[in-house]
């Protein structure tokens, strides 16, 4: 049983390594221009962050991803794993106070493909985006989940939670569920329209950025 356990473990954290959770940045997201009150004075910060791809409900989802945990209890072949994701989303590790977060009310669902490769696919997104948000099944918590396609079916892309469920149903995907968390603010849906005071700024529009932006 330990053996087959051990053995378990070095498969999935193959598949971390093998698997590019980051499915490219289409952009960068920038927080505009907006009046903050720091220590009795005014300062009008601008950041802009990496912007993943993926899908919610069979369209595009745009999102961040800032914080990345896992259960600490884990095997040291997940937790590794869950270190390999913060690297690649340069993300901030979280080492214990996610413990508590897999298969917990807190937490929604995130699928990550192993062998083939598109966009994760997130179970929920906020509608709309934004304070006016009045989805209660969002949560920027999100549950790794491995979804694999089984030999002898052909691949292709699925793009909502209910498409891999039906493809699981059919036999045509495994799906594994890890105790890593990936927190993943979700920017934009067309649903659920972009976060009010953010800007999709592309990569090709940031190459005539000056220093004067800093």
């Amino acid at each position: 049983m330990i053996c087959m356990q051990l053995l378990r473990n070095r498969v999935l954290l193959d598949i971390f390594r093998s698997t590019a959770l980051a499915f490219g940045i289409l952009a960068s997201i920038g927080i505009e221009h907006g009046t903050l009150n720091a220590q009795s004075r005014s300062v009008s910060p601008r950041v802009i962050l990496p912007l993943q791809v993926g899908f919610f409900n069979g369209a595009t989802a745009l999102y961040i991803t800032p914080e990345v945990g896992v259960d600490p209890n884990a095997p040291p072949a997940i937790i590794a794993a869950a270190h390999q994701i913060a690297e690649g989303f340069n993300s901030n590790f979280i080492p214990t106070n996610f413990g508590t977060l897999p298969n917990s009310p807190a937490v929604d669902d995130i699928f990550a493909f192993t062998n083939f490769t598109q966009g994760n696919v997130l179970a929920s997104a906020p509608h709309p985006a934004g304070p006016a948000n009045i989805d209660t099944n969002y949560s920027p918590l999100w549950q790794i989940s491995l979804v694999t396609w089984n030999p002898g079916y052909q691949a292709r892309v699925l793009k909502s939670q209910a498409e891999i469920e039906n493809a699981a149903n059919a036999g045509e995907v495994t799906i594994t569920k890890t105790p890593i968390i990936v927190e993943c603010s979700v920017i934009f849906t067309p649903g659920g329209g972009l976060l009010p005071g953010a800007k999709i700024i592309r990569d090709t529009d940031r190459r005539g950025d000056s220093s004067s932006d800093e």
